[in-house]
């Protein structure tokens, strides 16, 4: 009850005190004597108070000085002495009351280290060790260490800064004896509480299996880039077998740790190569890696325009294979646990491809093989054999060709050459590069004459056919009004298959197609009802070629078909002046002589005047008409003329 009645005293009393140098709860108004102060552990101490009159004393004989907050009653004690099983500095809190006035005061208690170092040991059977000694707290606490060897040798001293790493040799065939391992103080403190560490026992040098080759890079110039994992102070060598299954030196050599490289120059980027390291352990055993080879890709055989074909050798060297990786310009395009080859279709000619092969291997073990520089080709292109001209207005032809075979790439140059019908002096009318395959030509009359036309291409690869097309002709059909005909020469250099005739509706549908075999012209039947048009489509013997000619409009406009002289003698040849219409709803004539008498009117279209006037035969020589017709659309037309009755 005491004691918890002075804490609470003594935290007023302290709040009230600005922190010193030694914490803010460590005051200098206590006093007491420790016994001893310092000494080897295990260290047992006794406590002397020094404060008159002290009331609720106790003390903290591990204190921590930066603690912000008051300690609590159960961290307090009574007792007058303690043991300190472990070396360090201790603080001693002491606290009390006097004559109604709290104190307190710190006080360091310093304790030796005492107990042995720790080693590991390495023997090997040509009587080597290898003695490295664990820098931890108890190794630090010592000035230095003393090791015995046990054979009778001069002691070795370590100190703090020297290396952990020590070498000793024994007799070879020996047994190796105890060692024994102590530290020391320069003072001579704590001699006879020093703890002596013992070690005995052969134990095998450690394991090397960390040290590989992570990596082997093949470049274009024929070195070859190793990336490898080292070990501070282990000898390593890189080896290669050129091809004969025997590993030679490289001369490349190191002993440190961490990340590695080696390059080895002179190699033939196109050849496979296989790499170890070698490294010598404690023991001078030579330990070997895992064994890693190099890749190569070549450029394949092309199935297919525009393809760049890859191959390359299964992966030699030692471990599972997880993926091949196909870069294309440093970009993966294809990955493969078990295939050797791929058909890059996704190139375009005019173009080079950096391409490499990556062999990712069990245990993160990669292999690159030197890049290639791969272009597309293509074969020759075949001749153009399908092609059409076709006829669209007076001033327009349209040209279409297809390309087939081989030598087709992605994009192509479409050379158009023209002539006139007839003419053999051809020449291009395309522009320099033309990508479509369906050519204007613009710079044309085709209601007086027919042009010829020959195709032949050039592809993405600057591969171009080794000849033209068979040239194409346009066809000029015209109307003579009861018969359409076309222009007799052939569209094309061979024989010509058939004439097609095309009729076509009002909005250009085909309607029917009538064959015509080699005829040149078609009868038109001018009481059909229906507005129509036609057209022409000739067919090459091969049936590759097309033209179409122009297109003729036939409409139900009237059509008027007067002769300009009869001869009524009787012969049945022209004996009577008759005039012919179409497409009229009202139709009327008169026949004037020269003195503007009416010889002959009717109002029927069929009628005609047999040259008689009152059933006697008209004198010979000029008349003259007139006729008035309505279409039927309502429209009026008025004709006049004369024609000559010859006896």
């Amino acid at each position: 009850m005491k004691i918890k009645i002075l804490s609470t005293f003594l935290a007023v009393q302290l709040i009230l005190i600005t922190a010193n140098a030694f914490a803010q709860f460590c005051g200098t108004t206590g006093g007491f004597l420790i016994v001893p102060s310092e000494g080897c552990a295990p260290l047992t101490v006794a406590i002397k108070n020094q404060v008159p009159k002290a009331q609720s004393l106790g003390y903290i004989y591990d204190f921590d000085k930066t603690q912000t907050t008051f300690p609590e009653d159960k961290d307090f004690s009574k007792d007058s002495s303690y043991t300190y099983q472990n070396p360090g500095t201790y603080t001693i809190f002491q606290f009390g009351s006097a004559e109604g006035t709290g104190f307190s005061l710190c006080k360091d208690v310093v304790v030796y280290e005492t107990r042995a170092p720790k080693a590991e040991l390495v023997t090997c059977q040509n009587g080597r060790i290898r003695l490295t000694l664990i820098q931890d707290s108890v190794a630090k606490a010592y000035d230095q260490v003393e090791i015995n060897w046990g054979d009778g040798s001069a002691l070795t001293t370590w100190k703090n800064g020297d290396p952990l790493t020590i070498n000793h040799s024994y007799k070879a065939g020996s047994i190796i004896p105890d060692i024994t391992i102590r530290g020391r103080y320069t003072a001579g403190l704590c001699e006879s509480n020093l703890v002596p560490t013992v070690i005995s026992g052969v134990l095998n040098p450690p394991s090397l299996e960390k040290i590989k080759i992570s990596s082997v890079e093949m470049q274009a110039n024929g070195t070859a880039k190793l990336l490898y994992e080292g070990e501070e102070g282990v000898p390593t060598e890189v080896f290669i077998d050129k091809g004969d299954g025997l590993f030679v030196t490289t001369s490349k050599t190191g002993k440190a740790g961490g990340l590695q490289t080696a390059t080895i120059e002179n190699l033939n980027p196109n050849l496979i190569y296989r790499f170890k390291l070698i490294s010598r352990d404690f023991c001078d055993n030579p330990v070997e890696s895992i064994v890693v080879s190099t890749l190569k890709i070549t450029e394949g055989t092309s199935i297919a325009d525009e393809t760049n074909a890859l191959t390359w050798e299964a992966y030699s060297g030692a471990g599972n294979i997880l993926q091949y990786q196909l870069k294309r310009d440093d970009t993966v395009i294809y990955t493969t646990a078990d295939q050797f080859s791929y058909f890059d279709s996704n190139v375009k000619c005019g173009n080079n491809y950096k391409y490499e092969i990556v062999a990712i291997v069990e245990n993160d073990v990669r292999s690159y093989s030197a890049p290639i520089m791969v272009s597309p080709k293509s074969a020759v292109p075949e001749v153009i054999k399908k092609a059409s001209v076709s006829v669209e207005n007076n001033n327009l032809i349209v040209s279409k060709v297809e390309l087939s075979g081989e030598g087709l790439t992605s994009t192509y140059n479409l050379i158009v050459e023209r002539a006139d019908l007839g003419s053999s002096g051809f020449q291009k009318i395309s522009n320099p590069v033309n990508e479509s395959l369906t050519f204007d030509d613009s710079n044309v009359n085709t209601s007086q004459t027919s042009y010829c036309y020959r195709f032949n291409y050039e592809n993405a690869c600057k591969q171009t056919a080794p000849s033209f097309s068979e040239p194409v002709c346009s066809i000029l059909l015209k109307n003579n009004i009861q018969e359409i005909t076309w222009n007799s020469e052939s569209p094309f250099t061979e024989a010509i298959a058939s004439y097609d005739l095309l009729q076509m509706d009002a909005d250009g549908k085909i309607t029917d197609e009538l064959p015509k075999q080699l005829s040149l012209s078609h009868g038109i039947d001018l009481n059909m009802e229906s507005v129509y048009s036609f057209r022409i489509k000739a067919h090459s013997s091969d049936g590759n070629l097309l033209s179409y000619s122009n297109v003729i409009n036939l409409k139900r406009d009237i059509i008027v078909l007067i002769p300009d002289a009869f001869t009524p003698n009787g012969d049945g040849i022209n004996d009577r002046f008759e005039v012919k219409n179409y497409f009229a709803s009202l139709f009327e004539i008169r026949v004037f002589n020269r003195w503007g008498v009416v010889v002959f009117q009717s109002g029927n279209a069929v009628d005609s005047w047999d040259g008689n006037i009152n059933g006697k035969p008209a004198p010979a020589g000029y008349y003259t008409f007139k006729m008035n017709i309505t279409d039927r659309s309502n429209r009026a037309i008025s004709k006049t003329g004369s024609f000559l009755l010859i006896r």
